[in-house]
């Protein structure tokens, strides 16, 4: 029997039990969905899994990016074609691995205590857990960017290749899955360039390995664009949105930069696409930074809008439950960035992406699903706030959570009580 030092709330601070009871939430939250979808969006990565389950490759002119469609193509593949409800429960691996993923960044930032502040929050956050039942690459996404999140950190303290190869490969699944990655990618670049300054042999080779992987990796897919002579077009979907932002009467109302009303203008090349925009910014550069301004401020809303779908998600009790957890989060963030217990390069590293993807974004048009894959970063960041703020409470957290696994290593092993001895004396 376990002892009576472990009573039952120790096994409660373990990473173990918030995976299983974070697993159990997000399995009855799929199961209450049923075989359906709520988004409209999800229509045409339904379209692409079946052309890929049938045989017919994507073309590199394919408005959404490919790697989330296999996902969706496996799935039917497993359960069926439209079965929807076996595809959110193939997704359940991706959303163990987050929550995984989440614990592992905070214990090596922060170590056991933001760890073991970490769990809960990963386990019981209502968007993580909505994202799960998601038939959209948000899930996809997020874990792949934290995932690039974590390897970045151990590049930067240990470098090798293996680390190399990884965030290589990384770069390329996040690619496929969202071009929106240049972006954070980009700011996780410019952060390691500054570790250059603590190890730069090591780390300058691990990057090098990085670049070789991402381009070996990328090459087929580049070559399949060219093949056909269609150039895929630059953020072609996010264009489409930023024309209808400025041009829609409902969405253009806080805008000082419009368009006139009429049907989506194509899709630009990305250097006509620059060029365009820099033009709008040096005959109208307040107006330019009014907008950008706007949007980088309404990315950080809390309550949703500027969204069509109607459905269980966009009642308002659903709604300010969203908005009430944003504000907790991003608050505790807020500590955990300026005071956290961990180095400040771990809290620029988890800055920089949530702040790159944000700035990033205020170009085109933000609403409240954009900054989800963010999250998991502020929850890393509001689990080193919590660790400093509270350090006795986490840390013993932290011990209790230690002394568990301490005694599941030894409970196998542990010896029996020896019987005692036979007596020598014997009774006449």
């Amino acid at each position: 029997m376990i002892p009576g030092a472990l009573s039952r709330w120790r096994i409660v601070a373990t990473t173990r039990f918030w995976l299983i009871v974070g697993m159990v939430i997000r399995l009855l939250h799929v199961l209450s969905l049923g075989n359906r979808y709520y988004f409209g969006d999800t229509v045409e990565y339904e379209q692409a899994a079946l052309r890929i389950l049938h045989g017919i490759h994507l073309t590199g002119s394919d408005p959404r990016a490919p790697a989330y469609p296999w996902l969706f193509a496996i799935s039917f593949w497993v359960g069926g074609e439209q079965n929807f409800l076996v595809a959110k429960i193939v997704q359940l691996a991706l959303a163990l691995l987050q929550m995984w993923l989440v614990v592992h960044l905070a214990r090596r930032l922060g170590g056991p205590a933001a760890a073991a502040v970490a769990a809960p929050i990963a386990a019981l956050g209502p968007t993580l857990v909505f994202i799960a039942g998601l038939l959209y690459p948000t899930l996809l996404y997020s874990t792949v960017l934290l995932a690039l999140t974590a390897v970045a950190w151990e590049l930067s303290e240990r470098p090798s290749l293996r680390y190399g190869v990884l965030f290589g490969v990384l770069m390329v699944v996040g690619w496929l899955t969202d071009m929106i990655i240049v972006a954070p990618v980009l700011g996780i670049g410019i952060w390691l360039l500054v570790a250059l300054r603590r190890q730069r042999a090591p780390l300058l080779r691990a990057l090098a390995v990085s670049a070789i992987t991402t381009f070996v990796l990328a090459l087929p897919y580049l070559a399949l664009v060219h093949r056909e002579g269609k150039a895929r077009v630059f953020l072609s979907k996010a264009q489409a949105v930023l024309y209808s932002a400025r041009s829609d009467s409902v969405l253009a109302q806080d805008r000082w930069i419009r368009f006139p009303p009429g049907p989506i203008a194509p899709p630009l090349p990305m250097h006509a696409f620059v060029a365009r925009e820099m033009g709008l910014f040096l005959s109208r550069p307040v107006a330019f930074l009014h907008d950008y301004l706007f949007e980088l401020l309404h990315f950080f809303k809390p309550i949703a809008d500027r969204v069509t779908s109607q459905n269980r998600f966009n009642t308002l009790p659903v709604l300010l439950v969203g908005a009430a957890w944003f504000v907790g989060l991003l608050s505790l963030s807020l500590v955990g960035l300026i005071a956290g217990a961990a180095p400040l390069r771990g809290r620029l590293l988890l800055a920089t992406v949530v702040m790159s993807t944000a700035m990033f974004y205020a170009f085109f048009f933000t609403q409240a699903r954009y900054r989800i894959p963010i999250e998991p970063q502020l929850v890393v960041l509001a689990a080193l706030g919590i660790a400093k703020a509270f350090p006795r409470v986490t840390g013993q957290l932290a011990e209790a959570a230690a002394e568990v696994r301490l005694h599941d290593r030894r409970w196998p092993a542990q010896p029996q009580a020896a019987a005692p001895a036979a007596s020598t004396n014997r009774l006449s």
